[in-house]
């Protein structure tokens, strides 16, 4: 088995990466500004919790660019959320209140989460299957140095108080990519058209539910837990320990990207020991650092930042791969999309527990809860069939096709499973 990358593998790959940091650095600016808009806008923390949770009800709407993509192809649905989270940047940039600034984060997040949940698909459907994992964790590092610049450039936007509003403005650079993604960006291979059965229910349903709804549980739960633990990091720092927005932006830049070399190595462990182990070992990683952080005001903190950002990363690309490789082809986007929007819901539930707890108990006893629901949710993790290697390309398609006609004709009662 050769490890080395075809020319459209490093097509698709570079277009997604392209794409991915725009959409990360674009969509990272709501946790990145937080500091700053929740006292110009005049909320409390539990107040941003509430509103946070809001903002994620949008992203259900991603459901829709998922049908898209099942329908009529991964390329034009993919086009427009990339343009609509730049646009959608830009007018909570150029308008004020709280009902604004939510509605138009609200449409961020939907088309942000379908650009990632499209890049997704575009990388399982065109990479070859040996390095598949891997290439996600390269699109997983492009979307880490997306965030990473974001927090790098927050201190310039800090004062005065809506000084915040011109860091999303700046997000609309990112349409210089357009073009790049306009030319090169062609339909998946793999695309077929669609069955009669809408692809939502073909999901939640028969062979394909016994995959999705662990799967999903299991998202939900890491949701509810990362939501709220990834959202107050930075207010954590800034407003609870009096950490300067320089320190506390470097210490989240310099201590993640260590943590992030995850998401290569995360790749690589998925494609050659399976998905399974890299999900379950990323997830026990992931709570236990999150929400060791929340606990530990001295030194040791920067050290567990790196433990659960080394944990989250790992389990990106085991867990994206995975999501891809066990729904067919004609529901695979919106078996993301709606996987997406579980673990969006956990987020909300986190954040809406957030809303009632964290002014009560205190931030950290809060994460620690939902920390408790990640690891609970690990031995969903392995009831999932491992998927390594698994060929997702047109050519198992035609081979598909083959075997079954050959299987018409000796066996008629049987049919090969759909890939």
């Amino acid at each position: 088995m050769t490890n080395r990358f075809t020319t459209n593998d490093r097509r698709i790959t570079t277009l997604m990466v392209t794409a991915g940091f725009v959409q990360s650095f674009a969509g990272s600016l709501l946790i990145v500004t937080l500091a700053f808009s929740r006292p110009d806008l005049g909320l409390s923390k539990g107040d941003a919790s509430w509103i946070l949770a809001i903002i994620r009800l949008g992203s259900f709407s991603a459901l829709a660019y998922g049908i898209w993509g099942d329908r009529l192809g991964r390329r034009r649905p993919m086009l427009v959320a990339f343009v609509t989270i730049l646009l959608a940047n830009l007018a909570t940039a150029l308008t004020s209140g709280v009902i604004a600034f939510t509605f138009f984060q609200a449409l961020t997040r939907a088309a942000s989460g379908a650009v990632a949940a499209l890049a997704i698909v575009y990388l399982a459907e065109e990479v070859s299957p040996h390095i598949r994992s891997f290439t996600m964790g390269i699109w997983g590092v492009a979307g880490s140095l997306a965030g990473g610049l974001a927090f790098l450039l927050a201190p310039l936007f800090e004062l005065p108080t809506d000084r915040w509003r011109w860091l999303f403005g700046l997000s609309m650079i990112g349409l210089v990519a357009f073009p790049l993604l306009g030319r090169f960006l062609t339909e998946s291979r793999a695309f077929q058209t669609p069955v009669d059965r809408p692809p939502a229910l073909a999901v939640l349903t028969g062979p394909t539910g016994r995959a999705f709804w662990p799967m999903a549980i299991a998202g939900m739960a890491v949701g509810a837990f990362s939501g709220p633990a990834v959202s107050f990091a930075t207010d954590y720092l800034i407003n609870d320990l009096n950490w300067s927005v320089l320190s506390s932006s470097l210490t989240i830049i310099s201590a993640g990207a260590l943590g992030a070399t995850g998401l290569l190595i995360g790749g690589r462990a998925a494609d050659l020991w399976g998905r399974r182990p890299v999900i379950v070992l990323g997830m026990a990683l992931g709570a236990i650092g999150g929400t060791a952080f929340y606990w530990q005001p001295g030194p040791l903190l920067i050290a567990w930042i790196v433990i659960g950002s080394f944990g989250s990363s790992i389990f990106v690309p085991a867990f994206a791969a995975m999501r891809s490789e066990l729904f067919p082809t004609q529901n695979r986007a919106v078996a993301g999309a709606l996987l997406s929007a579980m673990s969006v819901t956990g987020a909300i539930v986190g954040l809406a527990v957030g809303s009632q707890t964290i002014d009560r108990w205190g931030l950290p006893a809060t994460i620690t809860v939902l920390a408790g629901l990640a690891v609970a949710a690990i031995p969903l993790s392995l009831m999932l069939p491992e998927t390594k290697g698994m060929v997702l390309h047109h050519e198992a398609s035609t081979a598909a096709s083959m075997q079954e006609s050959v299987q018409v004709v000796t066996a008629p009662e049987t049919s090969p499973p759909d890939v």
